[in-house]
């Protein structure tokens, strides 16, 4: 999800992604099958006959603005659909469809296109299916609308233009458009409004590839002929569903897998392990914390929430849940999303260390309880999702800790598909398990997203239903354009408020973990989760010398 799916306790690097990356420093090399030494392998510029990719739902549809996953549908759809541009972990952008991106003033951005550019079907790209592509994700019920920031309009204004009007000076309107538009083919589009993104009416884009077969175990890629930028190597990429990682690592060894996003990142020295696999590690950007429905009992009483605050041990669930890949949240924002506006780190630190401390206390948390409308305790069931395996051991640790205060967690094991469905019709309640919440470099994202009355509702992320008439004051500022200071101030007095009212809990930001197989490698080092919902890193993958 564009709130996305999938944060240093002083020191976390925003990434949906931003990311510093531990791997390969390569030289390229160029020519076909000259060679460049990584340190660890020799990559080729050869083709590469076919590569697969393991994952590890399948795509719930292949509009990735209906059915927004980045790690699963974005992973295959931003390979056969485009942006406009690619956003980039440093705060650049690298042009795509677009190669110009103007803003005259605060409210307007001005995209002038690619010229020359061919859909698949061999019709041009017009501004018409530009414009018709961005209206189409950032107005429900895409659910991408959920993260494009204040969006107005969009209308094709020459040939190669598209001018884009937003509603307010937002500091990231610009950013979400960037990650969450694929562009695709208005006439197709328009054609098929009753299935568009089903297996029979796939969406016709600009990609290097074509869907070649999709069905229930997998998608098969096609590198096409007349693709307007760089030729990937790989000919043929499959993506197969393998819904464990235990299965995953079996068909890597056995060299029937050669990409994985690691889902039990606590399992990552098991892939370490496997002859020839490398584990490309970043840092993710996803914020996982609990989100207490505060509209319906008892999560609308402050003390409940506040001994379930009291009961979450964040330090036990890096090392349980995350295998220690992972770094503690604190005030629901990451740093480095805070200090562009707070005027550095020491300024943050100070902030957070200020905050309510919820810090695991068993006796905190009865004495909370005790002053609540439900002091015996009560029962509550808590769903975690099958695909996301650090989900169930925070709801199995929920309900250990909880027990002795009587209140009893009940467990259900749900889909991705399933769980993202909920999340976008806003039929998620209860003690919710939130995961994969994106941060960006700026304090309004995701946090100004997830609180507020505005962001109750489908396509909005608002799951703890919370907001106050402090919250509601700041938001404005905090969601627009302006003085830092300014915004500073609407940004602690939101986070103050989510943190004395116990709306939402903490926990932590995995890294995100990549196992490239034998004989592949990325001559960037890096696959970070920006090239996943983009595309890029399929450019990057290279044949290694045997």
């Amino acid at each position: 999800m564009t709130t996305r799916w999938a944060t240093k306790l002083r020191s976390a690097r925003p990434a949906v992604v931003t990311t510093a990356v531990l791997a390969l420093t390569v030289t390229a090399c160029a020519g076909n099958d000259s060679a460049a030494d990584t340190g660890k392998a020799k990559v080729t510029d050869a083709d590469i006959p076919s590569f697969t990719v393991a994952l590890n739902s399948q795509p719930p549809g292949y509009d990735a603005a209906t059915s927004a996953q980045p790690y699963v549908t974005s992973s295959v759809m931003s390979l056969v659909t485009e942006p406009l541009e690619r956003y980039n972990d440093n705060g650049t952008f690298t042009p795509a469809l677009a190669t110009k991106v103007a803003q005259p003033d605060p409210t307007t951005l001005v995209y002038t296109l690619r010229d020359g550019v061919k859909f698949s079907d061999g019709q041009p790209l017009t501004a018409e299916d530009v414009a018709w592509s961005i209206t189409h994700t950032a107005t429900p019920p895409a659910q991408t609308s959920a993260s494009v920031r204040s969006f107005k309009s969009a209308s094709a204004t020459g040939p190669l233009q598209v001018t884009v009007k937003l509603s307010s000076a937002t500091p990231l309107g610009r950013v979400t458009l960037a990650q969450a538009t694929l562009i695709q083919e208005k006439k197709f589009a328009v054609a098929h409004q009753s299935d568009l993104g089903t297996a029979n009416a796939i969406p016709v884009g600009t990609g290097p590839y074509t869907v070649g077969s999709a069905t229930a175990s997998g998608i098969t890629l096609n590198r096409r002929t007349g693709y307007w930028g760089t030729e990937p190597k790989i000919q043929k990429v499959d993506f197969k569903v393998v819904s464990d990682d235990n299965s995953a690592q079996l068909a890597m060894r056995s060299g029937e897998v050669d990409l994985r996003q690691i889902g039990d990142v606590k399992t990552a020295a098991q892939w370490r392990a496997i002859p020839g696999t490398s584990v490309l590690s970043s840092p993710s950007g996803s914020v996982n914390f609990l989100a207490m429905d505060v509209s319906k009992a008892p999560f609308d009483d402050i003390h409940v929430r506040r001994a379930i605050s009291h009961a979450t041990d964040v330090a036990g669930l890096i090392k349980a849940a995350w295998g220690g890949e992972a770094t503690a949240l604190k005030g629901l924002m990451p740093v480095d999303s805070l200090k562009v506006v707070a005027g550095g780190e020491a300024a943050v630190d100070t902030f957070l260390d200020s905050l309510p401390d919820h810090a695991l206390d068993l006796d905190e948390a009865k004495k909370e309880l005790a002053q609540s409308s439900h002091p015996k305790g009560f029962s509550t069931t808590v769903e975690y999702v099958s695909e996301v395996p650090a989900t169930k051991v925070v709801a199995l640790s929920l309900q250990q800790n909880l027990k002795p205060l009587g209140i009893d967690i009940k467990t259900k094991a749900v889909t991705l598909n399933a769980w993202s469905a909920k999340f976008y019709q806003h039929k998620l309640t209860g003690l919710i398990v939130g995961f994969g919440f994106t941060a960006e470099p700026d304090p309004s994202a995701p946090l100004a997203s997830m609180v507020g009355k505005a962001n109750m509702g489908p396509q909005k992320a608002n799951l703890a239903n919370f907001t106050t008439p402090e919250v509601e004051k700041a938001l404005p500022t905090l969601s627009t354009a302006g003085a830092d200071a300014a915004r500073w101030d609407a940004a602690k007095t939101v986070i103050a408020q989510v943190a004395d009212q116990a709306a939402y809990v903490p926990l932590a930001s995995e890294d995100l973990l990549m196992a490239v197989g034998k004989g592949f490698a990325s001559d960037t080092g890096k696959i970070t989760a920006r090239n996943i919902q983009d595309g890029s890193w399929v450019l990057d993958i290279r044949a290694t010398q045997q």
